[in-house]
C-alpha cells in the first residue's frame, strides 16, 4: 500500500522544508518529497507534526545491540537485531564481524552472508559485511582477539569472500604489514572497500595506500598510530586525501568531543561517516559480551575488557547523531548527512539510500524537538513508533 506522511520538518539533507509532505509507493520508493500537498487516494497517511523527518541511518560498524550479535552462526540473530535496530532509526547497516579464530570467522561470514543484501520483515536493511581484520598489525588490535589477527593473505580474503557469497563490502586493513598492497589489490578486485585501521601506518604509508585505493578509515583514532605534531600518522594522511572517508565513533567515549569538532572541520560533514561500533549489550542497562577468551563488560557508557581496554561502543546512532548536534560539531543537516548520505556513498547505494528524494528507497527517520527516534519507516513500512524515545 502507498504511503505518505504529513506535517512534519523536512531534511532532505540538502535543503530543509519547514511543514512538508513525503508520498511513497506500494513499492517504498519515494514519489514527492516537498512543501505539504494533497496525497494520493488510497494512501495510509501518518501525521508527523512536530517531528523532522530524515533519511534513515545507516551504520558501516556495528557488532550489534539489544543483546543480539552480528557475530555469530545463527542467521536469525542477525534477522533479530535488524528488527530492534529500528528502534534507534537505522534503516541498513553492515553486519560487522570479527572472531576467536579463522574457521569461526569462515562461519560467522557464511550465517552473515546468507541474510545479506535482503530486508526482514519490519526490519532493517543487512547491506552487507564489514570484515574488521583480520590483516591487521598486532600492535594495534585494540580489543580484537589476539588468535584472530594474521598476516596479509589473499588466499585467506578469498576464503572469507567465498564463505560469505561475495558480501564482505568493506574491510580493515593495515597498510605497513608485508603483503598488504597486494591483498589491497585483491581486495578491491573483489569490489571490497579497503578502509586503514588498526594501523601502525606512519602518514606517508597510509597515504601510499590511498593512493592505490583504499578509500575509507576505521574508527578514526581508535586502533592506531596517534597524531604527534612531527609524525602526524594515518588520520592527516586521510584528511589529506580528498577521496577518503573517516568513521567517528561520536559517543563521548572513543573520542573527546573537541576531537570530533576537529575532523569535521577538517574533513567535512561530506567525508564523515558517523559509526556506532556498537556490541550486544549496547541498548541495554549493562551486560557482558565475549570479546575471544575474555568478558566484556557494559558498565554506564563504557563496555571495557579486564585491562580496561575499550571493546566497542554502548551507544546507538540516534544518541551519536544528537551527540553532534549538541556538541556543535554540525547541524542536523550535516549530522543526518554523516550518518546516512555518506555511508550510503560508502556503499555505492548514492542511487538509492541516503536521501529524502523521489526515487529513493522510503527508509526514514523522524525525530522529536530532543532528537530522539520517534519513528521509523524501511521500505515505506513504519517498523517503528514508540510513546518512549530511544538514543
Amino acid at each position: 500500500m502507498s504511503g505518505a506522511i504529513r506535517g512534519a520538518r523536512i531534511l532532505t539533507p540538502d535543503e530543509s522544508i519547514d511543514t512538508g509532505t513525503v508520498v511513497f509507493d506500494d513499492e517504498g520508493r519515494i514519489t514527492y518529497a516537498g512543501p505539504a500537498t494533497e496525497v494520493p487516494p488510497g494512501a495510509e497517511i501518518t501525521e508527523a507534526s512536530g517531528l523532522t523527518l530524515a533519511p534513515g541511518f545507516i551504520d558501516l560498524h556495528v557488532h550489534g545491540g539489544g543483546g543480539f550479535s552480528l557475530a555469530t552462526k545463527d542467521s536469525s540473530e542477525i534477522e533479530s537485531y535488524a528488527r530492534w535496530v529500528t528502534s534507534r532509526g537505522v534503516t541498513g547497516f553492515l553486519a560487522t564481524i570479527f572472531a576467536s579464530d579463522f574457521d569461526e570467522a569462515l562461519a560467522f561470514v557464511g550465517a552473515a552472508g546468507y541474510v545479506s543484501d535482503w530486508q526482514p520483515e519490519g526490519g532493517a536493511a543487512i547491506l552487507g559485511i564489514n570484515l574488521e581484520g583480520p590483516f591487521v598489525n598486532p600492535k594495534r588490535r585494540g580489543a580484537l582477539p589476539k588468535a584472530w589477527v594474521r598476516a596479509p593473505s589473499p588466499a585467506e580474503l578469498a576464503a572469507l569472500s567465498n564463505a560469505s557469497d561475495g558480501s564482505i563490502k568493506l574491510m580493515t586493513l593495515a597498510p605497513e604489514l608485508p603483503g598488504a598492497e597486494e591483498l589491497q589489490q585483491s581486495a578491491l578486485e573483489d569490489w571490497i572497500t579497503v578502509a586503514v585501521g588498526h594501523t601502525d601506518a606512519t602518514y606517508e604509508e597510509a597515504r601510499t595506500a590511498f593512493g592505490a585505493g583504499a578509500s575509507h578509515v576505521t574508527h578514526a583514532y581508535n586502533g592506531m598510530r596517534p597524531f604527534h605534531h612531527r609524525d602526524p600518522g594515518p588520520v592527516l594522511a586521510a584528511i589529506d586525501s580528498p577521496h577518503v572517508t573517516l568513521e567517528l565513533i561520536a559517543d563521548g567515549v572513543h573520542l573527546h568531543p573537541a576531537t570530533v569538532r576537529a575532523i569535521v572541520r577538517a574533513a567535512g560533514s561530506d567525508r564523515i561517516a558517523l559509526v556506532s561500533d556498537a556490541v550486544p549489550p549496547a541498548g541495554s542497562d549493562g551486560g557482558v559480551f565475549r570479546v575471544g577468551d575474555q568478558d566484556a563488560t557494559l558498565t554506564g557508557d563504557r563496555v571495557l575488557l579486564p585491562d580496561g581496554a575499550i571493546a566497542g561502543g554502548a551507544a546507538t546512532m540516534g544518541g551519536i547523531v544528537r551527540n553532534v548536534v549538541e556538541w556543535g560539531a554540525g547541524s542536523l543537516a550535516e549530522a543526518v548527512r554523516m550518518a546516512s548520505t555518506v555511508p550510503a556513498r560508502v556503499l555505492g547505494l548514492s542511487d538509492r539510500k541516503g536521501r529524502l528524494a523521489p526515487g529513493f528507497d522510503a527508509d526514514l527517520v523522524a525525530l522529536d524537538n530532543n532528537l530522539n527516534v520517534a519513528m521509523t519507516w524501511a521500505g515505506g513500512r513504519l517498523v517503528f513508533a514508540g510513546a518512549e524515545h530511544f538514543n
